[in-house]
């Protein structure tokens, strides 16, 4: 009579087999697992922290306007003055040059706007404590002179300085992107020109 059958053995090895198996492959979903609870937890953080740190104008666009010569010599607007704070996040943002960039943009011209010299764009502390931090409860004051954008700087170049100006009826769109955080955007159409200094 043959029989056959496992012994004790073969029975251990393959059971020890099974369960180093089954191990390596629970270790192997747990680390994926924890991975991309991190990777989400982090998307999250950095999405609130975008969230929570944003500007806002805290008033209307003052345009001082003047005659400019050139083959369209017409009344343009050559300075922007308009104040900022924090949104309702209030989650401090470093307003210095080197962490913000500041670009104005009009039907014939974009450029960068806020230098480290600081000739075109001043950013100054209205109501804080006098750093370059933008904190809650404080208010600081932007003002842009067009007249001091160096033409070379102007994407497309441009051989009269006419260009960099926005005209009367026209639209500029004036961005502010901080290190952190999310983009302020103003986009102004330039009413009929009325006084040298008006709100719009």
């Amino acid at each position: 009579m043959n029989r056959r059958g496992l012994t004790g053995l073969e029975t251990a090895i393959i059971l020890v087999a099974f369960v180093i198996t089954a191990s390596a492959f629970a270790f192997v979903v747990m680390n994926m697992g924890m991975l991309s609870a991190e990777q989400a937890q982090s998307v999250i953080s950095s999405s609130v922290d975008e969230s929570s740190s944003a500007l806002m104008m805290d008033t209307d666009i003052i345009g001082t306007f003047a005659n400019t010569t050139g083959p369209q010599s017409t009344i343009c607007l050559t300075k922007a003055t308009f104040y900022i704070r924090l949104s309702q996040g209030q989650v401090p943002i470093d307003m210095d040059d080197s962490k913000v960039v500041i670009t104005v943009t009009n039907p014939r011209c974009h450029v960068e706007v806020y230098d480290t010299n600081g000739t075109i764009t001043t950013i100054t502390s209205v109501a804080g404590d006098g750093d370059s931090m933008l904190e809650a409860g404080e208010k600081f004051k932007v003002v842009i002179d067009f007249t001091q954008i160096d033409k070379a700087s102007v994407d497309p170049a441009q051989a009269d300085m006419e260009d960099v100006y926005a005209h009367p009826y026209e639209e500029i769109r004036i961005e502010i992107q901080p290190s952190g955080g999310a983009k302020l955007t103003a986009e102004r159409v330039i009413p009929q020109v009325s006084n040298i200094v008006m709100g719009f």
